[in-house]
């Protein structure tokens, strides 16, 4: 009875470690599975029933996970728009040519690392994406914090922050979409965006 009673208890922390990693998967399959939808069909048009069906995942459980498919929606789109500020704003020890080149890279980093999110940016409904906005000011904010030193420092080929923060704003993640794959896409995305911002050496 003992061994038994001792075998159980050793076994109960790797049970509770496969628990909690079919719980990661779970939910990395819903987000996925959200991403995927909400790209394809759009916010409004895309149910619960869609991304349980997508997922191949009970209501119950997604409800463990999220109280509605926009909460879905914002643990797709908040993480981006944290980092995103984060790294920006971490670019202001860095001299203005330095720190609008590692704008591209910080587009290159959340390309990498919140792909599906990226993805559905371009595509959320005005109205839906005013429960984004002061992320959204924030990110703008840094960006654009960055891009005046750069104006100042006649670095821009506009010669205008705001216009370049509209260009960026309009063309990086479609880029990032034309180059994905590409073996050297990265270098190939940073070098589009100079061509669009900088002017030439």
């Amino acid at each position: 009875m003992e061994s038994t009673q001792l075998t159980n208890y050793q076994d109960a922390p790797v049970l509770s470690g496969r628990v909690a990693r079919r719980r990661i998967r779970m939910r990395e399959a819903l987000l996925v599975a959200g991403a995927k939808q909400f790209a394809a069909h759009g916010i409004n048009t895309v149910s619960v029933e869609d991304l349980l069906a997508e997922a191949d995942i009970s209501r119950a459980t997604f409800y463990g996970f999220f109280t509605s498919k926009y909460n879905l929606l914002e643990e797709l789109l908040n993480p981006i728009f944290e980092k995103g500020i984060r790294e920006i704003c971490a670019l202001e020890e860095c001299s203005p040519r330095d720190a609008l080149q590692g704008v591209y890279r910080v587009y290159i980093d959340l390309w990498r690392t919140h792909r599906e999110g990226m993805l559905l940016i371009p595509v959320v409904d005005p109205a839906t994406f005013k429960h984004f906005e002061s992320q959204h000011q924030g990110l703008n904010e840094a960006l654009l914090s960055v891009l005046i030193r750069a104006e100042k420092a006649d670095l821009l080929r506009n010669g205008s922050a705001k216009y370049s923060l509209r260009v960026l704003a309009r063309t990086a993640i479609p880029l990032l979409k034309v180059y994905d794959g590409h073996p050297s896409g990265e270098a190939l995305f940073e070098d589009a965006m100079r061509v669009l911002l900088m002017n030439a050496d």
